[in-house]
């Protein structure tokens, strides 16, 4: 079953205007350190994911410790791209704990930086967003037309103008609130990691519904690429 990316392993100690869950005041930082000890949001977004690390850690210790690896390549290679910085912690947050700890006012659009433009494509690196409209919303599996109301129970799926896809083994309201039409933000939050080549399934995408005003945080597909 789909997962989003990952997560780092957290110093609970913060000396910075920001505080971050790592030292900020040490000799030589990375890029991707400096944005987040100088950004309000990424402050609180990276002290809040130490809570939810360490939980996760109790559930399953070395899942966690891969994530904590994946999650520290991927933010080293945003480099200082707060866009790309962003998208990490939303994946990792959605991956470790759940969408709800994040401030209800984080959407795909506060991703965007209200850049997101009209796209026939996919955004192809972590950070990026572009603006679509969704053209069907159906149950995971069935074929009633219309769906039952207890046919999402099974999960449910979205498709967009872009060729974008994402799945859910579970019965998504939001998705459920959305229709065909309806324009969004959609924004690369992950990519996934050691996949054999040729094979690039689970992908996690930001969506942000402009009507709704709702988000969700999914995948492109329901096993992540080698058929986990």
């Amino acid at each position: 079953m789909w997962r989003a990316l990952t997560i780092t392993l957290f110093v609970l100690m913060a000396t910075s205007a920001h505080p971050a869950s790592f030292e900020c005041n040490k000799g030589r930082l990375a890029p991707d350190e400096r944005i987040v000890c100088k950004d309000p949001l990424l402050s609180s977004l990276d002290t809040r994911l130490a809570e939810i690390h360490a939980k996760a850690k109790e559930r399953d210790p070395d899942l966690t410790l891969e994530t904590s690896r994946d999650f520290l390549a991927d933010r080293k290679t945003c480099g200082a791209n707060r866009a790309c910085v962003l998208a990490t912690y939303v994946a990792v947050i959605e991956t470790l704990g759940d969408l709800e700890d994040l401030p209800q006012d984080i959407t795909a659009n506060t991703i965007a930086g209200g850049r997101a433009k009209a796209s026939s494509t996919l955004p192809a690196k972590i950070g990026q967003c572009v603006e679509t409209k969704i053209t069907s919303i159906h149950p995971r599996i069935g074929d009633n037309d219309p769906p039952l109301p207890e046919d999402y129970d099974s999960g449910t799926g979205i498709e967009f103008a872009n060729d974008g896809y994402q799945v859910s083994y579970d019965r998504e309201e939001a998705l459920i609130a959305s229709k065909p039409g309806d324009r969004v933000t959609m924004c690369l939050i992950s990519v996934p990691h050691r996949c054999p080549p040729g094979d690039d399934r689970g992908r996690g995408y930001f969506t942000t519904n402009t009507r709704t005003g709702q988000s969700w945080a999914l995948g492109d597909s329901q096993h992540m690429c080698g058929g986990r």
